[in-house]
């Protein structure tokens, strides 16, 4: 098989940049899920891999455990040559990915292509360690005049405040939402980009749903004891952001206004919404739906609405007085049901 004989003079060529095995975590769980004993290739392939390695000295071990580090890289690289053949280019991705866990992501650059051609852009910025003492995210983020509040920004000399609730097919909550506001004369002062958080924690991400500004940056924490590859193919946002493990992060940089829906490559019931926003008012509603700006200044505005149940943005106008004002808004619930495709659009679920 060509795959297999580019695989092997890869690794032999470049065996000086094997990497330890990454640890598999305090569940024992590899990135496709299976047992591990010390290394992502589980102690069943390992097994079928590599025969009873013999007693070695103190002096040549670490011989042998590269050597086993390359068997194991190599039957990981193998059977993503398969999948590939057979056309399951998501598995065969996840285990390319696995192969670079162990040797390094250099060995292996010649034949990323071969594996990613069709999934979003991968980042490979370097991961950075985060703070494993944290504290849980909330469920939802996102209000500008939060922003503004702990940025210390005056509220306007008249202030008008909006109460509502966003209703999906006529009836209120179930989903989380998303209103922003833009002045009718379409001028406005863009916010300034900010920094986020959307982490990974109990095989789910929070927040669910964020909102934030174009141009703001978002860290993706792991705090689990499994790996993760969080990705999004939405065409406000493409990106892949790899496997990685407990005690790391990557960011992205959202440059485009839009819906972006996150997955985790490995796992597809996560899910979650990023909302890049160019308004310069904007709020994340509750699960019932409901939601406040509470320092607007009276004027004409163009409303948008969007829960997590639509697929696109409801817009109206309106009107804000002096004074407390309140509206319903009506959206449909028109998004697929069912987890995100993986990252090569397949179906997932």
């Amino acid at each position: 098989m060509r795959i297999r004989i580019a695989v092997l003079s890869v690794l032999v060529g470049c065996s000086a940049s094997v990497k330890p095995a990454p640890s598999a975590g305090g569940d024992g769980t590899s990135p496709r899920g299976a047992t591990t004993a010390g290394s992502p290739a589980g102690s069943a392939i390992t097994a079928a891999v590599a025969p009873a390695a013999p007693a070695l000295s103190a002096k040549v071990a670490p011989v042998g455990e590269r050597a086993k580090l390359l068997r194991d890289a190599s039957e990981y690289l193998t059977k993503a040559a398969v999948a590939l053949d057979a056309g399951n280019r998501n598995l065969a991705e996840q285990l390319f990915s696995t192969a670079e866990l162990i040797v390094g992501a250099e060995p292996l650059a010649e034949l990323a292509p071969l594996f990613r051609e069709g999934a979003p852009p991968r980042v490979t910025t370097p991961t950075a360690k985060i703070d494993p003492s944290a504290p849980k995210q909330p469920d939802v983020a996102g209000s500008s005049e939060s922003e503004d509040e702990a940025a210390k920004v005056p509220p306007p000399r008249k202030i008008g405040s909006l109460t509502g609730t966003i209703q999906i097919d006529g009836k209120a909550g179930g989903a989380y939402g998303l209103v922003t506001l833009e002045p009718a004369s379409g001028k406005w002062k863009p916010r300034k980009p900010r920094r986020g958080v959307i982490e990974q924690r109990g095989r789910e991400f929070f927040p669910k749903l964020a909102a934030i500004s174009v141009g703001s940056t978002l860290s993706f924490p792991n705090f689990d004891t499994v790996f993760h590859n969080v990705f999004s193919t939405s065409p406000a946002a493409p990106f892949d952001l790899g496997i990685y493990k407990v005690g790391e992060a990557r960011d992205y940089t959202f440059t485009k206004e839009g819906i972006v829906r996150l997955g985790c490559n490995l796992h597809a019931n996560m899910s979650a919404y990023i909302a890049v926003v160019a308004a310069p008012h904007y709020v994340v509603s509750d699960e019932s739906g409901a939601f406040a700006f509470r320092r607007l200044a009276p004027g004409k505005y163009k409303l948008r609405a969007w829960s997590t149940r639509s697929t696109t943005p409801i817009t109206q106008e309106i009107t804000i007085k002096p004074g407390a004002n309140e509206v319903a808004i009506g959206v449909a619930a028109d998004a697929p049901a069912g987890p995100p495709p993986d990252k090569f659009g397949g179906k997932r679920g």
